[in-house]
C-alpha cells in the first residue's frame, strides 16, 4: 500500500489526470455542463473521496467497476476515481436495453455498477438475465433522491490514507466491442496504453491549457472518453453535453467560445443542416481544432464543413482495440480527401498480403498496426486474442493500401461490420435478435447507405409458413433487445437466404433489387 497520492511521480496513469493542475491552479475551471461547475481543486477532492469510498467498500485492485450512465460530470469523476483506486473501468452504453447490458455484465462480472435512479430497474433486470457469479452492488449517482431499496447511493468518504499502488502496466479499462459472431468481446487496455494516446494526441492536435473543449461524443465511446482525459491532462476546460443537439452545439460554440470539439460525420451533417436553416448565422470563429472519426467524411460534406464550420479539420481512423491509428491533418483534407491520413505518433502500418508479408505502395491488403495504445488482450478469450495479433502487429480486419507518401486509404472491411452515425454495428448481433421472432425462419442483415446516418441496417427475412410480418412489427421486436441505431430501417423478404456449402450466408449474393419496405429514421 502507498500514500493516497495516485501513483509515484514517474507513473503515467489515468488516476493522475488533472492532479498537477489541481495542485498548481486549484481554482481553474475543469468541467461544467451549463449548470454544475467543478474547478480542478474540487474535481480532485471528489475523485479522491470517491476512490477512498471504493476502497473502503471492498473494491480491490483489478476489480471491474461498470458505468451505465449518460454523459455527465459524475461520469468523469467516476472514471478518474476508479483509475485512482486501481480498479478497471468498464463503460456500458446508456442506450442499451436489458438484453444487451446483461450480456456485457455476464462477461465483466463487476464489483459495482454505477447508474442513475431511473435506470435501476433495467440494471436489475439485466443482472437477473446474467445470473451466475457474484452479484454486484448497484450504486446510484443521482443528487438528492433516495435510492430504491437494496440500491446504494454514492457515498463520498474522506480521502483514504492509503490506496492501492497503481502502475502503468496495470489494467485501466474494459471496453466492449463485438466480433462477427455478434458476441460482445471485452478489450482490456493498460494505463500506459491510454495515457500514451492522451499525451501524443495533445501534441498531435496542438492542444493547450487555454482550450475549451465541447464533448459531444458519448463517454462510453473510447474516443469520447479519451478526448475528455486529454483536455483535463493539459489543464483545459471541458464542457459536458449530455445529449447532442445541433442547434445547441452552435449556440454553445458561439456563446462559450469553444476551441476544440470531437464529432462524427452524422453530427457534422446535422450541424450543417441547422446552420443552413437556422434563424441566424452563428460565429464559430473560436473553433481551432475540429475532429471527426467513426466513418469516412464524403468530399462534398468535407468541403462544406471547411467552409462553414472550421478549416482546422482533423479526421482520424481508429478502433476500440487499437485506438487512434492515423490522422488526416487540415493541410491534407482537400489534397488527399479519400485518405484517413498518415500514422499517428508512434504508430506503424503494414499492408499485409495473405501470407502476412508487407505489400508495396498502392497494393490493397489487410491493415496491420503496431500501436503502443493497442489493447493488451480480449477478456477471457485467448483464441481471439491470438488471432488478433501477429507478433507486435494488431490485425484490424480492414482492407486498405498506403500511397507513396504513407497516407492510408481504406477500401473495404474484411468483416461484416458497418458504421451508423459513427457507431460500429455488427449484423450478427441483430440477426440473433431477429431469430427470436416467431415468424422468422431465417435472416441476414447488411448495412446499406443512408444520407443521414452513413449506413443503416437492412434485414432480409425468410418467413415461417403461414406467418406474416411487417417492418413496424419487426422494429418493435428489435427495440425490446437492441439500441435504436441497431434496429433495421429496411426489410426485404426472400424465399430462401443464399448459403454456401458450409451453410454460411453469402451476403454478396443478397439481391439489391428485392422488394422491400422502408421506414424513415
Amino acid at each position: 500500500m502507498t500514500p493516497a497520492a495516485p501513483g509515484g511521480g514517474g507513473e503515467l496513469t489515468v488516476g493522475r489526470v488533472g492532479l498537477h493542475v489541481a495542485r498548481m491552479q486549484p481554482g481553474k475551471l475543469a468541467v461544467h455542463d451549463g449548470r454544475r461547475r467543478l474547478t480542478y481543486g474540487e474535481l480532485d477532492r471528489r475523485v479522491a473521496a470517491l476512490a477512498g469510498s471504493l476502497t473502503a467498500e471492498g473494491v480491490a485492485r483489478g476489480d471491474v467497476v461498470c458505468a451505465y450512465l449518460p454523459n455527465c460530470i459524475d461520469y468523469i469523476v467516476l472514471v478518474l476515481a476508479v483509475a485512482r483506486a486501481g480498479a478497471v473501468f468498464s463503460p456500458l452504453n446508456p442506450r442499451f436495453k436489458a438484453y444487451e447490458v446483461g450480456r456485457l455484465l455476464a462477461q465483466a462480472r463487476p464489483r459495482m455498477v454505477f447508474t442513475t435512479g431511473d435506470r435501476v430497474p433495467l440494471v436489475a433486470q439485466a443482472l437477473a438475465e446474467a445470473a451466475g457469479g457474484p452479484v454486484p452492488r448497484i450504486v446510484t449517482m443521482d443528487e438528492g433522491d433516495a435510492p430504491p431499496p437494496a440500491v446504494a447511493a454514492v457515498r463520498l468518504a474522506p480521502p483514504a490514507d492509503e490506496l492501492p499502488a497503481v502502475g502503468e502496466s496495470d489494467l485501466f479499462s474494459l471496453m466492449f466491442t463485438s466480433g462477427t459472431t455478434g458476441r460482445p468481446k471485452g478489450a482490456l487496455a493498460t494505463h500506459r496504453a491510454r495515457m500514451l494516446w492522451v499525451v501524443n494526441a495533445a501534441i498531435q492536435y496542438g492542444l493547450n491549457e487555454d482550450d475549451v473543449y465541447l464533448g459531444t461524443m458519448p463517454q462510453v465511446h473510447s474516443a469520447g472518453l479519451t478526448f475528455t482525459l486529454i483536455h483535463l491532462y493539459i489543464g483545459a476546460t471541458v464542457r459536458v453535453l449530455e445529449h447532442f443537439d445541433a442547434q445547441a452545439y452552435l449556440d454553445i460554440v458561439e456563446r462559450e467560445r469553444i476551441t476544440s470539439s470531437l464529432t462524427v460525420p452524422t453530427m457534422l451533417n446535422m450541424i450543417l443542416e441547422a446552420r443552413r436553416h437556422g434563424p441566424r448565422r452563428h460565429d464559430l470563429g473560436s473553433l481551432r481544432c475540429l475532429l471527426t472519426c467513426g466513418s469516412p467524411l464524403p468530399l462534398s460534406t468535407k468541403r462544406e464543413v471547411i467552409a462553414e464550420i472550421s478549416d482546422r479539420l482533423y479526421d482520424y481512423y481508429g478502433s476500440t482495440e487499437s485506438n487512434s491509428m492515423s490522422v488526416l491533418k487540415p493541410r491534407d483534407q482537400l489534397r488527399k480527401p479519400a485518405s484517413v491520413g498518415q500514422p499517428f505518433v508512434n504508430v506503424e502500418f503494414r499492408i499485409a498480403g495473405d501470407d502476412g508479408r508487407p505489400l508495396a505502395a498502392g497494393q490493397p491488403g489487410e491493415i496491420w498496426c503496431a500501436n503502443p495504445s493497442a489493447m493488451q488482450r480480449y477478456l477471457g478469450d485467448p483464441a481471439d486474442t491470438e488471432a488478433a495479433f501477429s507478433g507486435r502487429w494488431y490485425r484490424t480486419g480492414d482492407l486498405g493500401y498506403l500511397d507513396d507518401e504513407g497516407f492510408l486509404y481504406i477500401v473495404g472491411r474484411s468483416k461484416d461490420m458497418f458504421v451508423s452515425g459513427g457507431v460500429n454495428v455488427y449484423p450478427a448481433e441483430i440477426e440473433q435478435v431477429l431469430m427470436l421472432h416467431p415468424a422468422v425462419l431465417d435472416c441476414a442483415v447488411i448495412g446499406v447507405d443512408d444520407a443521414k446516418w452513413g449506413q443503416v441496417a437492412k434485414a432480409f427475412v425468410t418467413l415461417r409458413k403461414g406467418c406474416e410480418l411487417d417492418l413496424a412489427e419487426l422494429q418493435r421486436h428489435c427495440r425490446q433487445y437492441l439500441a435504436d441505431y441497431k434496429t433495421p430501417r429496411h426489410l426485404a423478404f426472400m424465399a430462401e437466404i443464399p448459403k454456401n456449402a458450409g451453410g454460411k450466408t453469402i451476403k454478396t449474393a443478397l439481391p439489391a433489387d428485392v422488394a422491400e419496405r422502408a421506414a424513415q429514421p
